[in-house]
């Protein structure tokens, strides 16, 4: 049977998402719980299964399938990708897959709505089992998850970790806009480095990466409720909930060892993600057009400041007073108003939302027209000589 939804509020959701996924119960042994957004992916669904189904523990056995099981929901499909998963369910019964179909209303009709459903309906049984550090991990059904994917997120949230970005790799291939992708990865790539030696977190230590995307993300069930949930955007989903996990502190483990393969189509399913930014890449190397970033200085500067405020912020209450200083250097540096400095840190009870606060600070002040962007290649050499040096210390 095909459920039909239409625009929910807020409110109203959990109750929309209790209907998906209930006449089966979880498995008391559940550690965790994969979401799978399906639209029109026949031809990808089958490699995307078997990925999942043939998950590995670190000594190469299949991972049992009481421990983890994969929820998918297609959603407004055309074409028979519903009934492919029910094929590949019968024919692996052994294999924990849950197949629901839905049709949306237009006005909802996007992935936003798509992946907090089936994120709300993990929650939902793991909530069954009163196990609020079960896990909801999600992936894209045009992505084939490495072999110990599920094994290494389960172990990274053992390290006491609340969420896992999972590194996203694509296939080589000559279409126009691999050069840009290239150049961005590289320039990420690099920034991640330099946030390692600048501002290190105990929890993400190098190596490490720079993705907590939709392809490859995992979150506990308590931070999941305590971020406020996915958010409900048309697109960018999973930008716009990495942002609230980050707003709240959250522990993010960016790990190298979690990681899955995605397709470099520019023709998504969605109005904007990974494969309108191909397509844009592409466009902007047929125009010879650069890809302006922060510049190399003004970054290192800002990381320093990071690290100064993390200190203070850090400092239990009776040693903030002797760590005024702190503050001090870190307005100097980032040219900000020391009193707003003070009054941002007196107000929030999150080191990640008081950050937020000072980028945008900067952004609207002088900073910006201090340091104007630069074209992304002379950033990334500027970034490998600064990096090199530093290592050098």
């Amino acid at each position: 049977m095909v459920q039909t939804f239409s625009e929910e509020t807020e409110e109203d959701e959990p109750v929309v998402a209790s209907t998906l996924f209930y006449t089966i119960p979880p498995s008391q042994h559940l550690k965790l719980s994969v979401i799978l957004p399906v639209r029109n992916e026949e031809d990808n669904l089958f490699k995307t299964l078997e990925a999942l189904r043939n998950q590995k523990d670190n000594e190469g056995l299949q991972l049992s399938y009481s421990e983890y099981e994969v929820l998918l929901l297609a959603n407004n499909c055309t074409d028979e990708s519903a009934e492919f998963a029910r094929s590949y369910q019968k024919t692996y019964p052994e294999f924990s897959l849950h197949v629901e179909e839905i049709q949306l209303t237009p006005d909802v009709a996007h992935i936003g709505t798509v992946r907090r459903l089936l994120m709300d309906a993990a929650y939902n049984r793991f909530a069954s089992l009163n196990r609020p550090q079960g896990i909801i991990a999600s992936t894209d059904s045009d992505s084939e998850v490495d072999k110990y994917w599920v094994f290494n997120t389960i172990e990274e949230i053992k390290k006491g970790n609340d969420v896992v970005g999972g590194r996203i790799l694509t296939r080589p291939e000559n279409s126009i806009s691999r050069v840009y992708y290239l150049r961005d990865i590289t320039y990420k790539h690099l920034v991640s480095k330099v946030e390692a030696l600048l501002d290190p977190v105990a929890n993400d230590p190098w190596p490490r990466h720079f993705q907590c995307f939709g392809a490859s993300f995992a979150v506990t069930c308590s931070i999941y409720d305590l971020s406020g949930r996915l958010p409900v955007v048309p697109f960018l989903e999973d930008m716009a909930f990495h942002r609230a996990l980050t707003r709240i502190d959250a522990r993010i483990r960016l790990s190298p060892l979690v990681k899955v393969i995605t397709s470099t189509r520019i023709q998504g399913r969605v109005d904007f993600g990974f494969s309108i930014q191909l397509k844009q890449w592409g466009e902007m190397n047929e125009a010879r057009d650069p890809i302006l970033v922060e510049h190399a200085e003004a970054l290192f500067i800002k990381l320093k400041a990071k690290r100064l405020l993390r200190q203070y912020w850090n400092c239990d209450s009776d040693h903030k007073p002797d760590n005024l200083h702190l503050l001090n250097v870190v307005a100097e540096i980032l040219q900000l108003d020391l009193s707003w400095l003070i009054s941002q840190v007196d107000s929030e009870i999150y080191f990640g939302v008081l950050w937020e606060r000072i980028e945008e600070e900067l952004e609207n002040g002088e900073w910006t027209n201090a340091w104007p962007k630069m074209d992304v290649v002379d950033v990334i050499n500027d970034l490998k000589i600064k990096i090199k040096n530093l290592q050098l210390q």
